[in-house]
């Protein structure tokens, strides 16, 4: 048996023991059923030297399952993040947070972070530079994601199991990358702008310009906060940050 379909065996067969390890009421066959997973899965420890076992089993069950994804929620519930549309990034069950998070981050990219830039947003010296730290998280995400949707492509295109068992195992890895490189980015916006507006309220000057009127330029495809102040503005992002993180989680393997 190839190394493929032997993982696939004993994935399958490590699920069904788990069904029976919730429900059987009897310690003797939870004791035996306990013994066989540890068994499983040394065998996919030497299958897969190395590599996370979770992972392993999270990917190579994509692979039963095929393309087959939860029907997409909307964020309807949540004041600022209603008007984004889920984008379907991965066909994947086990991706849908994934999905939801690409979908938050693109979004925010495209039509709000621009607000803060120099064009409209004055900052002394010292807050600029905690603003390019965040432009470089950003950035970060963007290059996580494009990662994670070369291994769609690439599993899209393969025409070998062996082949589309590793990449799955590289599309959940990066999965969580993209999850926690984003999470950081909107947990480092939150505290940026929670300072930035306390400090503006109590008559502070790190924004040099809070109550000017934000004015797109013509070469600027979206015009989000014409006509509102910067602080406004910076209030709306703050929100907007804040039901983002209700959202996306940090994942339970953290970037090495």
């Amino acid at each position: 048996m190839d190394t493929a379909n032997e993982t696939k065996s004993i994935v399958k067969t490590i699920r069904t023991l788990e069904g029976v390890l919730r429900t059987t009421p009897s310690a003797t066959q939870r004791a035996r059923v306990k013994k066989e997973l540890d068994q499983l899965r040394q065998r996919l420890g030497e299958l897969y030297p190395g590599e996370d076992l979770q992972a392993v089993e999270q990917a190579v069950g994509a692979d039963m399952l095929g393309e087959a994804v939860e029907a997409p929620k909307d964020f309807s519930e949540y004041e600022t993040l209603k008007h984004v549309e889920i984008q379907q990034f991965s066909p994947y069950r086990d991706d849908r947070e994934t999905n939801e998070a690409a979908s938050i981050m693109i979004y925010f990219e495209e039509r709000i972070w621009g607000v803060i830039s120099d064009q409209h947003t004055k900052l002394d010296f010292s807050t600029s530079g905690e603003r390019d730290t965040l432009y470089r998280k950003l950035d970060q995400c963007t290059r996580s994601l494009k990662i994670f949707r070369q291994t769609m492509d690439d599993i899209a295109k393969s025409k070998s199991n062996d082949h589309v068992t590793q990449l799955n195992l590289m599309r959940v890895k990066q999965a969580r990358l993209f999850l926690y490189d984003t999470h950081d980015f909107f947990k480092g916006a939150q505290k940026f702008l929670t300072n930035l507006i306390s400090e503006s309220d109590f008559g502070g000057s790190m924004i040099l310009n809070p109550e000017d009127p934000i004015m797109y330029a013509d070469y600027e495809k979206y015009a989000t906060f014409q006509g509102t102040t910067v602080i406004n503005a910076l209030k709306f992002m703050k929100k907007f940050v804040s039901e983002a993180l209700e959202v996306i989680k940090v994942p339970e393997i953290k970037k090495a």
